[in-house]
């Protein structure tokens, strides 16, 4: 699987967070503005030395912003997934782009729960009577239409089921929805079966946007993709300290599965992601 973000998409989202206007970054960098736009609308690839000069002006790492203009890094799968845990990907194809469901349970408990339905419902279900897992919850990152395009539908299905998310996000991603609402409230404890899930709320990519650890695997949702981050809608450099400090701060070998893109892991992304 590619890697979510291009180059161009990296510089717009840098520029976007420190509040840079094209003129403003082509002044800094030493390019015109028609090159800012051709970079980030994909028809640009500049030199070695413009993409070190962009990096510098936006506050990201130059060597690791170029291996991703040339497309020298993918991360890599990461470790075996502990065979207490299940986890399945759906696929929800919307329009031309695809976001990522996730399917966990605890194997022994046959306690599950889906992360970020956006589509792809009747996978979903699949995945769930496969492995033979009872839904228990459903726990929504953020509340994009993206994310929650399958949510009415999953919890019609599953009357039983409890819905979790961000408090400040409740009023839009619950309405319509009659199902019980528990708070993401961050570093708690949340037990599924023998699981423990540990909500981080790092708002950002919206007001109330929430990272979920499960075991040694976190769903970072759309805050951070392999090589790059969620649009910043609030707080760029809160949302940058937030990551450092609550995802990149996990052991290395924590896989970490967003809401789009390939997975990466801890590791890979202190390797090779340009805004750390």
């Amino acid at each position: 699987m590619p890697l979510e973000d291009e180059f161009g998409d990296i510089v717009a989202k840098a520029r976007a967070g420190r509040n840079m206007s094209a003129r403003q970054l082509a002044a800094a960098a030493g390019l015109s503005e028609h090159e800012i736009d051709a970079i980030e609308s994909y028809r640009l690839t500049p030199q070695e030395e413009a993409i070190r000069r962009l990096a510098d002006s936006l506050g990201l790492d130059a060597r690791k912003l170029v291996d991703i203009a040339h497309s020298s890094w993918l991360p890599k799968s990461g470790r075996e997934v502990s065979s207490s845990v299940v986890i399945r990907r759906a696929h929800a194809l919307l329009g031309t782009y695809v976001e990522n469901a996730y399917v966990i349970g605890c194997a022994k408990s046959a306690r599950g729960a889906v992360v970020d339905p956006g589509g792809a419902v009747d996978v979903i279900e699949q995945y769930l009577s496969a492995n033979e897992l009872e839904l228990s919850m459903i726990l929504i990152t953020h509340g994009h239409a993206d994310h929650i395009g399958g949510l009415h539908q999953l919890t019609g299905a599953h009357p039983g089921v409890t819905v979790m998310c961000s408090e400040v996000e409740r009023e839009s991603v619950m309405r319509g929805v009659k199902a019980a609402w528990r708070a993401a409230e961050d570093g708690s404890k949340i037990a599924l079966g023998q699981l423990n899930i540990t909500p981080l709320i790092i708002p950002g990519h919206t007001a109330g946007s929430v990272c979920y650890l499960v075991d040694a695997i976190c769903f970072v949702g759309d805050t951070l993709f392999a090589g790059s981050i969620g649009r910043p809608t609030r707080d760029y450099e809160g949302m940058l300290k937030a990551i450092q400090s609550k995802i990149l701060s996990l052991p290395d070998e924590t896989v970490l599965l967003p809401g789009h893109g390939p997975p990466s892991t801890v590791g890979e992304e202190k390797a090779h992601n340009p805004f750390f």
